[in-house]
């Protein structure tokens, strides 16, 4: 799957941007898993991992991004998962915290040989409960359009 990704990347003009060389991707993948492995992991499959969301610049800033995080946060609700977790871009990172979602962790990817580094934050979505609820209850209920657990 990493051939075709920067293969995809290479049609399109990328082949010159730093974000495309293989050994960028890479090292990218390897530091997801890890981070994964150590922050998400041990939940199980109760949740939803958002892989990678990215929007084209030319429709960026219109919301589109928000509205598929709404989206997906309301089926943790439905759907009675315990969260929703996603590796945050510094991009991505206010994204995220400007929808309540918490940073579990914070880790870099570097790849070898090289002084730069990226810096990613684990962060994590957890319903809301209604005043009252408890962690035995499984209804789900909607309250002033957000989802809760109740």
């Amino acid at each position: 799957m990493l051939g075709i990704a920067v293969s995809e990347v290479q049609k399109r003009g990328g082949g010159s941007r730093r974000d495309a060389n293989p050994e960028h991707f890479k090292a990218f993948s390897q530091g997801q898993k890890k981070a994964y492995q150590k922050y998400f992991a041990p939940i199980g499959p109760e949740q939803i991992h958002l892989q990678i969301l990215a929007t084209l610049p030319e429709y960026q800033r219109r919301g589109h991004a928000s509205s598929l995080c709404r989206w997906a946060m309301e089926l943790v609700c439905q759907e009675g998962l315990k969260d929703m977790s996603v590796m945050a871009s510094p991009m991505g990172y206010e994204l995220y915290k400007s929808l309540g979602w918490d940073v579990v962790g914070t880790f870099w990817i570097q790849v070898p040989g090289e002084e730069e580094k990226l810096v990613l934050r684990a962060m994590m979505y957890k319903p809301p409960k209604l005043e009252g609820s408890s962690d035995s209850e499984e209804e789900v209920q909607v309250a002033n359009g957000r989802c809760a657990i109740v």
